[in-house]
Order: C-alpha cells, then structure tokens, then sequence
C-alpha cells in the first residue's frame, strides 16, 4: 500500500516545518547549537499541535553528525536512518503503562546506545501511566545515564505527578492559529491538486480547534469525493453549520421572530451537529454584531449588554451543561429569553416591542340597587376601604427590597457574611437550576444576618432575570446549605449606593431597627386589585344586587 494519508505524509520532519511553535523552537535549537540539554523534556498542550513532531525531531537534532544552528541536516547517517534507529524508543504509555513495562525501560536505560550520540526514550501520553510505573520511573527520571534524554509528550499534564514534572523542562505547546492553519491547507491543496474554495478550508480550519492533525484528516477525507471543497460539501460530510443559517438565527432573535427562531434550531438539532460547534459559531456572529453595535453601525433591537448577557450564558452551557439534558433544549431558552413575548387573555402569544403603555383607570362608582341595604352598613365599608388606602400610602415607598436590606443591616457580621458567603459558592457550582446557573455563577455576597443574605450581580438583566425567579432560588440554597435565610438580590450600582448609606448612618449615629415584612406583602395584595371598592362590595353584598358603571 503506497497511499500515505495526508497528516503522516506532512509530518514535521525539521524545527523550520513546524507550525506555530517558534518560542519552542528557538529555546530547543539554543540548547542543542550550545550543548545545553536537559536530561529530561516534558510536551504538554492540546492534540494535533506538534508535540510528539517536535520530540521526534529533537531527538534526530541532537543526534545528527552535521547539524546547522541546531537543525537536523536530513544527509548523515544518522539522520538518514533514524526511523530505524534501535536508539529512538517511541513508548505509547497508553498501552504500555504498567510498572511492568516501566521496569524494563529502566533495565535497558542501562545500555549505551548502538551508533548514536544519545539513547532517547518518548514516551507519549505519558499521563496515562499507572501510579506504580510513575513511582518506578522516578529515579531513573531524575539521574539517568549522561547517553539517555527522556522526552515525555501528555495533553493532560495536570493528571502528571508534581514528582515528575520538577525533574523535567517543561514547554506547553499552543493551539495552531486559525491564520497558519489555513495557509497550510492551501499549501498542502496546491501540491496535491485539490480543489478548494476558501470558506471551504475556513471551515475545517475552525472544525478542527486549533489542532492541524485534525483539519488534515478531514481535508482527506474530503478529498476522496474528487469534488470541490466548498462550505457546503463540508457541512454536509462532516457535519457543520452555514455561517449564513447561524445568521439568520440571530436576526430572528432580534427580530422577535419566535416561530423561525424555533424552527431553524429544531433543523440543527435534527441534524445532529455537535452543540459545542454551534455555540462556537454563535458566539462568534453574536460578537461582531456587538462590535457594530459599539462602533454604531447597523440597526439592532438587541443591545451591546444583551448581547453580551447571551454569549456569557451560551459559553455557561459548555462549561456546566448537564449531558442528561439535550443541549439545544438549554440553548433554545436561552435564546427565547431575549425574545420579548407577552401573553394575551386568550392564552395566545403576540410578540411586542416591550413597550408597556401606562394603562388608564376610569374611575367606577359603586351604585346600589337593592333598596333594602342600609346607607350606614354601605358607609362602614367605604370606611375599611380608606384606612386600607391610608396604610398603603404610608408604606409604599418602602419595597420587599428595602426592608430586607433594613434588616440585614440590623445584625450583619463579617463572620455570617464568610459563613453564608462559603455556602453560597458552593451552591453555585452544586445547584440543580441548570437554567439559571448562568447568572448566579457572576454573583457575590455582600453583606449577611442570622436571616438575611444580600447579593450582587453586575450585570442588570441578570438581576431582573434572578429576582423573577427569587422564590426558587431561595428554596434551593436553604434547602442546599441547610440554613433559613432571605435572599436580596440587588444590582452592583445600588449595592455602593446601600453601603454609602449605611457608612453616613453609623457615622451620625443612625440605629437600624427590624421592619416587618408582612406589611409589604399586604400592601401588594391591594395593590394588585382593580378596583377595591369593587373587591369588598363583591365580598360583602350579592353581586347580582349591584351594579358597577
């Protein structure tokens, strides 16, 4: 089989052929032109960016005969006959992690090498070893044979060992820019003869995730269909999203379109195209249109914070999403949440502009009809309706808000602020309200009672969001961290405002004292009647013996 695929075929042979790895390259081309090297190296960073290239390729540097400013020449013996060189030992620590195989790698470090400079042991996803082959390579790992270099290669360097990472030099290798990426592509395209059209190369370069391995195995694989490499093509092999649908998704939003937002997410999740590419897409078509918005070009409904808000709360649904849930489920609320709907009496939905128009109330007389109701009993009642009236102009500038802040100042100590504060972190990263833990993960208390816990959020959507859903909030944390408070959420800016005023009033010698709560909610109970004259007349009185003009 003569057919090499395209990754192994491109495989870096020389420090020049590397993508993206210059700061690397120079430090390991330094040490070897000044004689310099480490016993031992360690490669760590995301797949397919040249950590195991590079290990190969250091490995022939320091072992070749004729090397120029650190550079394998590729014409001496030992360069020509590396792959085949009993001195290159190339362990995949995914098969071989046992202490066992350790153990005779430690056996065989003993030997000099046969014909080269150096006996070089890479081992590749090193991280992988067991704890006792960890433990058995350590010594040798910190005193090897002056003819042995170890280079270790992971993509998970935080499951390697502290003990083994202090007793090697360490380089983390970072993902190939989108830039390079595709500038190889064509490079690559041009000499195989394969057509291509740009989107189409721009496509893999951002399916592949800065990981070159992973675009050239895909641009392979396309190639095989001896058809033009177009958006398209690609979208529909690989399975990927028109950066064009992605656009029409978020002109919809902000449009208000419900029925299309709804249908164009039902298509991707239908097509099964991995959420974490259409979150990708998303954020960044959402990103631009907030850069126009900033530079004051075009016309969005959305505004710069809204938009902002979604991509926060998008970039929550990779970090925290529950795999149980299917993520477009999460992704579709998010995005319905800014999609101002309200509804109407007959239970149908009407998108609005969320312009609320003051509503204007007539006043109503209550005229009694039955002649056998007595002017006294009608007096008494119009009576019970002024003091209720009265109580409710007394107390209406003091909102459920402002008392709770009142008397969380009665009794707030730093050490309940730390205690509840602690519990409150927790339940950021425990709770089950998948919905929102979006906006309580940017949160932070500030000031805690026995009873009362108040706290922030920057960011005023998330405010509104938070305090609609305030009952349910409270429920989980009490129920989480095993305690009985009331919660107040308040946005940053009057949060300075609150403790501005709290400073002045200790300062002129203000005491705070506990204000009832009930007295609020008895206040919105009325507040919410039409039309109180006709609430008690209806409690008091057969409704059908009264009339109301």
């Amino acid at each position: 089989m003569n057919y090499k695929v395209l990754y192994r075929k491109y495989r870096p042979d020389n420090f020049e052929s590397l993508v993206d790895q210059s700061y690397i390259v120079r430090i390991l081309q330094n040490s070897i032109v000044n004689n310099k090297l480490s016993h031992a190296y360690i490669f760590s960073g995301p797949r397919g960016t040249g950590k195991t290239s590079t290990a190969r390729i250091l490995a022939k540097a320091i072992n070749c005969l004729d090397n120029v400013n650190g550079e394998p020449c590729g014409k001496c013996v030992n360069c020509v006959n590396f792959n085949d060189s009993p001195d290159i030992i190339e362990i995949d620590a995914a098969s071989n992690n046992g202490v066992d195989e350790i153990r005779e790698l430690i056996n065989n470090v003993k030997l000099m090498p046969s014909s080269s400079k150096y006996k070089v042991y890479i081992i590749d996803e090193v991280h992988m070893l067991s704890q006792s082959a960890f433990n058995a390579l350590l010594l040798t790992l910190e005193e090897p044979p002056k003819h042995v270099i170890f280079i270790l290669a992971t993509t998970n360097i935080e499951n390697v060992p502290i003990t083994i990472l202090s007793r090697c030099q360490k380089f983390e290798f970072s993902k190939i820019s989108n830039k390079s990426m595709l500038e190889q592509l064509i490079k690559i395209c041009d000499i195989e003869k394969i057509n291509y059209t740009t989107e189409g190369l721009e496509e893999i370069v951002m399916l592949a995730d800065g990981g070159l391995r992973d675009a050239l195995s895909m641009l392979d694989q396309l190639s095989k269909e001896e058809k033009e490499i177009t958006l398209e093509l690609v979208a529909k092999e690989v399975g990927s999203i028109s950066l064009k649908s992605v656009n029409e998704l978020v002109e919809y939003v902000d449009k208000n379109d419900i029925n299309n937002v709804i249908n164009v997410l039902n298509k991707f999740k239908e097509s099964n195209i991995s959420y974490k590419i259409f979150i990708k897409k998303l954020i960044d078509v959402l990103s631009k249109n907030a850069i126009e918005i900033l530079e004051g070009n075009g016309e969005f409904r959305l505004t710069y914070k809204e938009i902002k808000n979604i991509i926060f709360e998008l970039n929550d649904c990779i970090l925290k999403i529950n795999i149980s849930v299917n993520p477009y489920l999460l992704i579709e609320m998010i995005l319905l949440s800014y999609v101002n709907v309200v509804e109407k009496k007959d239970n149908s939905k009407v998108i609005t502009e969320n312009i609320i128009e003051p509503v204007k109330k007539e006043n109503k007389n209550v005229e009694v009809i039955n002649n056998n109701i007595e002017k006294e009993e009608i007096k008494q009642v119009i009576e019970e309706v002024d003091e209720k009236i009265s109580l409710k102009q007394e107390v209406v500038s003091e909102s459920l808000t402002d008392i709770r802040i009142n008397n969380c100042f009665c009794s707030a100590t730093k050490e309940y602020l730390s205690t509840l504060g602690n519990k409150w972190k927790k339940f950021i990263g425990d709770n089950n309200l998948i919905s929102l833990r979006g906006l309580i993960a940017d949160t932070m208390p500030v000031v805690a009672s026995k009873e009362y816990l108040v706290i922030t959020n920057s960011i005023d959507h998330n405010v509104d969001e938070l305090n609609k859903n305030l009952k349910e909030i409270e429920k989980e944390f009490n129920e989480s961290a095993e305690v009985l408070v009331k919660l107040v959420i308040i946005k940053e800016n009057r949060w300075k405002t609150e403790k501005e005023k709290y400073i002045n009033n200790l300062k002129s010698g203000y005491k705070y004292t506990m204000l009832d709560e009930e007295v609020v909610k008895m206040n919105v109970e009325v507040e919410k009647s039409d039309n109180i004259l006709e609430n008690i007349a209806n409690d008091l009185f057969d409704i059908s013996k009264i009339e109301i003009n």
